[in-house]
Parts: C-alpha cells; sequence; structure tokens
C-alpha cells in the first residue's frame, strides 16, 4: 500500500490527474474509466462549485467487484436501516403520549419517527460494519478503510477498489491511497510528483 500526496496550489484550479492506461487495483488494461470527483469548497465567480476531477480506470473484474461492493455497504445499509426504523417506529409511536394541546397534537409520530429515524441509522451502520468485516479478504483491504455509508455523507473522500482519495487539512493536498505499488509510482512519474 502505498500513499501519494497531491499539491493543490489554487483551490479554485485544481491540477488534472493523469492515471496510467491500467487498472488501479491490479494493473490490467483498463476496460472503463469511473468518473471520481470532489469538492473543493469554493466557487467560481459564476455561482459554479468547483470540483477536482479524477477519472479512475478499472478493468472489466474490479469493475464488476466495485459494483459488487455496493450490495456490501449502501444495499445493507439502507435495508437493515428501514426495517429497524419501521420496527422501532410502531412501538415508540404507539407508548408516546399523545398532544392534548395544539402545539403537541402530533407529539407521538413525531416521537415515533425520531426514535425509528435514530435506531435506523444504528442499525443499518452495525449491519454494514459486519458485512465489511466478513467480506474484507475477498474486497480488499481499503474496504475497511471506507467510512461507513452513515459518515461517507459528511466526508471529503472518495473510494474505488484499490484507491482511496481524502483531501488533507485545509484541502492543500489529495492524498491518493492506492493498494498497488507499481500504479502508486507509475502516476506518480506521470503527474512529475514529489514525495513528502
Amino acid at each position: 500500500m502505498m500513499t501519494v500526496e497531491v499539491p493543490i496550489p489554487d483551490k479554485k484550479k485544481p491540477p488534472a490527474l493523469k492515471f496510467p492506461d491500467r487498472c488501479v487495483h491490479c494493473a490490467k488494461p483498463k476496460h472503463i474509466v469511473l468518473p471520481m470527483k470532489l469538492n473543493m469548497g469554493v466557487q467560481k465567480r459564476n455561482g459554479e462549485t468547483v470540483m477536482m476531477d479524477f477519472p479512475c480506470p478499472l478493468c472489466a473484474a474490479c469493475e464488476a467487484k466495485e459494483r459488487r461492493i455496493t450490495y456490501v455497504t449502501l444495499v445493507p445499509f439502507v435495508m437493515a436501516g428501514i426495517l429497524t426504523c419501521v420496527l422501532t417506529f410502531i412501538p415508540a409511536w404507539l407508548i408516546a403520549p399523545q398532544g392534548t394541546t395544539l402545539q403537541t397534537r402530533d407529539f407521538d409520530l413525531v416521537f415515533g419517527a425520531f426514535v425509528g429515524m435514530i435506531a435506523g441509522l444504528i442499525g443499518g451502520t452495525l449491519v454494514e460494519f459486519g458485512l465489511k468485516l466478513l467480506f474484507a479478504p475477498a474486497y480488499g483491504r481499503l474496504l475497511l478503510k471506507r467510512p461507513m455509508t452513515v459518515l461517507s455523507l459528511f466526508n471529503d473522500s472518495e473510494n474505488v477498489i484499490g484507491l482511496s482519495a481524502r483531501f488533507t487539512e485545509n484541502k492543500k493536498s489529495l492524498q491518493l491511497t492506492f493498494e498497488n505499488d507499481e500504479v502508486a509510482k507509475e502516476f506518480e512519474s506521470l503527474n512529475i510528483l514529489e514525495k513528502p
């Protein structure tokens, strides 16, 4: 596993990254290029958000594996979350006192929904975590390093099989973690980067 740091001198003009013409995970010839983007946190004069684009090449086998990772992370989180939410909403709704005034009239529904939402987030996250541990040997070490679905909504990072990308503090640089050292060295030479 090798980490490459790409400096970002100007947030409004992020560098255009070049990847080798082979899969970032297994180094086989590329089949598809997955578009990956990160928000730079600034806007152009016209109000358009500046995004850092870095197209990530994958072979056919790794692309299929990446698509299957969705079934290990996002799908279980959503399904378990919805099921847990419903199963906790009903008893919380039935137990909560009904409001007697106009302001508290639907308190029981609001309380049930709140409890259901919190339980759904926790339940979905626990199921996703368990499945990540179970499938980590098949999908690689970076599967465990990927943020949980609930946290990825607030995290400035992109993850694909064989590659993890995240900003350093204040978005002064982009850290790319490659599982394949050979591809990382080739990426470094293509982008003429100095080692930190």
